[in-house]
């Protein structure tokens, strides 16, 4: 029997080390994250792709190859969460939820530009945005390399 195709594993999580250390109380903070597919790898493998070649010269060697690569490893997990994050409860400084979410037929899934996604994750502390982050690679395994658990 063929490859079939099954829906992606979706897993919620509490957020514990970051409602201890900002005192949060009554309702724990969660985050659903959702496994990725190939079309997220894609889209996650473009960070990488920038890549520019210069060759010029030099006044000692006579030639100079320099190859510049321009991405960042919190640009890389920022990215990683917008892909696969399909609910989360933090609130904003008004009350209101940071991140916006709409329900389609199979499960919910974020419904914010990636630049309204970016303001949005950029107003967390990093200690939270980290423990977040490391709720996707528990999900993704494959994104975190070699020496995931």
């Amino acid at each position: 029997m063929p490859l079939k195709l099954v829906a992606p594993i979706e897993e919620t999580f509490t957020l514990d080390r970051s409602d201890a250390q900002f005192g949060t109380d009554g309702e724990p903070t969660r985050v659903t994250i959702r496994q990725a597919t190939q079309a997220h790898n894609e889209k996650r493998s473009a960070i990488f792709s920038e890549v520019t070649r210069v060759m010029g010269q030099d006044s000692t060697s006579n030639e100079e190859i320099q190859l510049r690569q321009r991405w960042s490893l919190e640009e890389l997990k920022r990215i990683e969460v917008f892909l696969t994050m399909i609910d989360c409860n933090i609130l904003d400084e008004k009350g209101k939820p940071l991140f916006g979410f709409r329900s389609n037929k199979s499960s919910q899934e974020l419904d914010m530009s990636l630049q309204e996604f970016s303001a949005a994750f950029g107003k967390l502390p990093p200690e939270v945005a980290e423990e977040i982050h490391e709720k996707v690679l528990k999900v993704n395994l494959t994104w975190a390399g070699p020496l995931a658990s």
